[in-house]
């Protein structure tokens, strides 16, 4: 009976250990929302932004002043583009806190790498479809590309790395009820990735509290995402004194960009707009570069105002 009861105390020990485990690394999620007069403005400063053609406008805030949490069709499905990268870098820096992986540990670039299925070349942006197999970069270098270049190739590399179980796993964890991670990039199977612009904000909520990632991960993080080579969106206007860390994403029916935008004066804002094409409609990427770009001008500025 002795034994028994031994027993049952240490499955019961080990449960609790596993929810603790569990637990501590949810990130930081705001269930509160602005209220009716912050929304009130925002909305307006929203339906006064023109659209291009046969589209819909998806925003996301988190203002990390006051902990809450403004969205506009935030929770409409879609193909976020390389906005996707963001949780992709988070994930791994998940792992690289845990001890499960190293910035400094080296993948030997092959000629394979530059397919995400046989036959079936990876385009689109980054350099590393020019590399020479063989080549050695660490993780932090494909870290790099992946987030400052939005390197295709490189972003395959980290899905292959992790796994799109454990990917999907993460988006779990971290509260992204929308996302699922389906292939990788010109892989050519059925179905598509896809997220929402609430899970794709999320992400910088979760990155932020460095509840995830080490601090030192974090500045890493923050790093990269201000020497993003795309600054034709939230980064374009920025009001005197802010800082933009943002990762863009571009496809035929879908622009956006995500960004932790930092101010002089107050707490950070997190930041997320897409300009999605109607039942798979173009949108001319300069039309929603601009549309971003001046939409965004206008949330900061309420935002360092207030």
């Amino acid at each position: 009976m002795r034994k028994y009861r031994i027993l049952l105390l240490l499955s019961i020990w080990l449960l609790l250990s596993e929810l603790g485990n569990f637990f501590t690394v949810m990130p930081t999620k705001a269930d509160s929302e602005m209220n009716s007069a912050q929304r009130e403005k925002i909305q307006t400063i929203i339906e006064g932004v023109s659209l291009p053609p046969k589209t819909t406008l998806l925003v996301s805030i988190h203002d990390f002043q006051t902990a809450q949490n403004f969205a506009y069709n935030g929770t409409q499905r879609l193909h976020p583009a390389s906005v996707i990268k963001t949780f992709y870098m988070l994930a791994y820096l998940e792992e690289v806190k845990k001890g499960n992986r190293n910035l400094r540990d080296v993948h030997i670039f092959t000629n394979e790498d530059k397919y995400g299925s046989p036959g079936s070349r990876i385009g689109g942006s980054g350099r590393l479809q020019q590399a020479k197999p063989g080549t050695p970069y660490t993780w932090e270098e494909l870290l790099e590309l992946m987030v400052s270049i939005s390197d295709n190739v490189a972003t395959n590399l980290f899905i292959a790395d992790l796994g799109k179980e454990q990917l999907n796993e993460h988006a779990k964890r971290y509260g992204l009820v929308g996302t699922s991670i389906v292939r990788k990039i010109s892989q050519k199977i059925p179905g598509d990735t896809h997220s929402t612009a609430n899970d794709m904000n999320q992400v910088l909520v979760a990155l932020y509290s460095q509840e995830l990632v080490s601090e030192e991960g974090y500045l890493l993080a923050i790093d990269l995402m201000k020497r993003s080579t795309n600054k034709n969106r939230i980064g374009k206007y920025p009001p005197e004194g802010t800082v933009v860390a943002n990762k863009g994403g571009t496809l035929t029916s879908v622009v956006g960009d995500s960004a932790l935008v930092f101010f002089p004066n107050r707490e950070p804002i997190a930041l997320t707009i897409f300009v999605v094409g109607n039942d798979g409609a173009n949108v001319a990427r300069s039309q929603g570069d601009d549309t971003i770009a001046k939409l965004a001008k206008e949330i900061m500025q309420y935002f360092k105002d207030n």
